[in-house]
């Protein structure tokens, strides 16, 4: 069975760090991490890798086939970063029309087109400080990709 991953689009050295092994053995039950269950070496290492990302500000690409848990991975990174309190809105790439992608991502302003009665903002002016989560990335058009690259460059 596949096992997802993490990546950092800005990456750091991994290593192992007991202070945080002995923070993971500690989080039975914990919150942080509801959905994430197992206390194989896999399931310790992703947990120190969650932990490891979780404080800085940057986009994190978590990568694996469907059914690994990535929504769950990102939610954690949010839960146990600064944002924890913030929205986190899962986005499924692949189940929006191209028609409707910009409109939805970055929204409009009343008037940019024929039905904008008044403004409409766009998920990402929505999450407001929280985590977007784009699952299935790879379905969206790569003239949107480019759109939104540019987007996350001027964050």
């Amino acid at each position: 069975m596949a096992r997802p991953s993490v990546a950092l689009v800005k990456p750091s050295p991994v290593s192992r760090c007991p202070p945080m092994n002995r923070q993971i053995e500690s989080m039975e039950g914990a919150q942080q991490f509801d959905g994430i269950v197992g206390q194989s070496e896999p399931i310790r290492a992703l947990v120190n890798m969650i932990l490891k990302v979780a404080p800085y500000s940057f986009a994190v690409l978590v990568r694996g086939e469907s059914g690994t848990g990535k929504e769950l991975i990102a939610r954690a990174i949010q839960r146990n970063s600064t944002r924890g309190k913030a929205p986190f809105i899962p986005i499924n790439c692949g189940a929006i029309p191209e028609s409707l992608m910009e409109a939805h991502l970055f929204g409009y302003q009343k008037g940019a087109f024929t039905g904008a009665s008044s403004d409409k903002p766009g998920l990402f002016e929505a999450a407001n400080g929280g985590t977007i989560f784009l699952d299935e990335i790879g379905e969206m058009p790569p003239p949107m990709q480019v759109k939104l690259l540019r987007a996350l460059q001027e964050k």
